[in-house]
């Protein structure tokens, strides 16, 4: 599976996003041919290579007709968001290209209405309503497409500090806009401020990373075939590019395979009471799952086997356990050699309150699971089915796959 690391060590916009593509094998071209598909007025597409600290990346800038002596043509259009996805959908782009890009406007659309206290249809796009705001996000698109990217990761979100004078006048860093995405989000986003005195992060490059990464951390484990630098515009007095990591990702995510230990005893003997008891003990004490089997055993008596997972570390201890909480005179060992998938616990809204959902990867598998606790615990406090709880579990989570 092809996928792509994005190290944004400087940030993220969409203008370095499209010089990473370009520099990572994107034809200029192609590119150009693609983008005409939307109809927006006349404008030029300038590439070219743009040298930042030590390092030569791809630059791409555009220039409309009207205003083409002037670089900083940011707030030349503004339109609401019904208007950039006419744009979008009214074009002979691809079906995934065109919901793909309407998904980033709507993310930017909901944090501005949020943050100036309107609807979403009365927020009207400044930076990301101009043409070249929806030339850096479709074009973001068309290059995941062209060039086969299946998956996207990303490093820690980095940011510089201070304030910035913008189409609302002067802003904070992080920018109102960016802030409420990273306060928005149902998984964690990690970012950090710099000591660099200017926006690194803008709405539009917040937008795309938040729709398009599936995880933020270290580089998974792949086969490193081509490195691509997409420069800013901004001088930051350091190196001002995003860093794009393309390779294949053939084997296993890291930390997905460990061993754990199963301490096993059969046991004749016992009431059902202590036996309930032990279980409790043992999972409170750190078990990594408690069970019981029922079984014959000699003199065809009915017993139970009792299975213990547990860590290799806590083999003794649980043992201990088993013999003080159970009428066993032995523990049988296993050492076992497993495949797990990362885990972890994202916190989902629904009408009736919030719960834990479980979300769960290993390569190309994706898994989610509402935690019953919650649903249970919801259920009772309102008064509704069990099912009615995991039904809107369900709905919360396919909200979020399509974010």
């Amino acid at each position: 599976m092809k996928v792509l690391y994005l190290d944004c060590f400087s940030g993220i916009s969409g203008d370095m996003l499209l010089g990473m593509f370009i520099d990572l094998g994107l034809e200029e071209t192609y590119l150009t041919e693609e983008l005409k598909k939307m109809n927006m007025g006349d404008y030029t597409i300038h590439y070219s290579k743009k040298r930042t600290g030590a390092i030569c990346g791809s630059d791409v800038d555009v220039v409309l007709a009207h205003d083409a002596h002037d670089m900083k043509h940011h707030h030349a259009h503004h339109r609401n968001l019904s208007d950039c996805c006419e744009i979008i959908n009214e074009s002979s782009l691809s079906k995934w290209v065109k919901t793909m890009s309407v998904r980033v406007f709507e993310e930017v659309a909901q944090a501005e209405a949020h943050v100036h206290g309107k609807s979403i249809d009365d927020v009207h796009f400044h930076e990301v309503g101009a043409v070249d705001s929806i030339i850096d996000i479709v074009g973001t698109f068309i290059g995941l497409e062209k060039l086969g990217i299946k998956k996207t990761y990303a490093s820690p979100l980095h940011d510089g500090h201070g304030f910035i004078t913008c189409a609302h006048g002067q802003m904070p860093v992080p920018v109102p806009a960016v802030a409420q995405m990273l306060a928005s989000s149902n998984r964690t986003i990690p970012y950090i401020q710099d000591d660099v005195a200017t926006e690194l992060i803008t709405p539009t490059g917040m937008a795309i990373i938040k729709t398009i990464a599936s995880n933020f951390g270290t580089i998974p484990v792949m086969d490193i075939q081509r490195i691509g630098y997409g420069t800013g515009k901004r001088d930051t007095g350091q190196i001002n590019a995003l860093r794009g990591i393309l390779g294949e990702q053939l084997r296993a995510e890291k930390n997905t395979q460990d061993e754990v230990v199963l301490l096993e005893a059969n046991i004749d003997n016992q009431t059902g009471e202590m036996l309930g008891y032990a279980m409790n003990h043992l999972l409170c004490k750190g078990a990594l799952d408690v069970y019981y089997t029922p079984i014959y055993m000699k003199k065809n008596r009915p017993a139970f086997k009792l299975s213990v997972l547990a860590k290799p570390e806590d083999e003794e201890k649980f043992s201990e356990i088993i013999f003080k909480e159970t009428t066993t005179l032995g523990v049988r060992v296993s050492h076992c050699p497993r495949y797990k998938m990362q885990r972890e616990f994202i916190r989902l809204s629904t009408p009736y309150g919030q719960i834990h959902v479980k979300h769960a990867t290993r390569n190309a598998v994706e898994k989610w699971a509402p935690e019953f606790d919650d649903c249970a615990y919801l259920a009772e406090e309102k008064q509704v089915p069990l099912s009615a709880i995991y039904d809107a579990a369900r709905q919360s989570i396919l909200q979020l796959q399509k974010s």
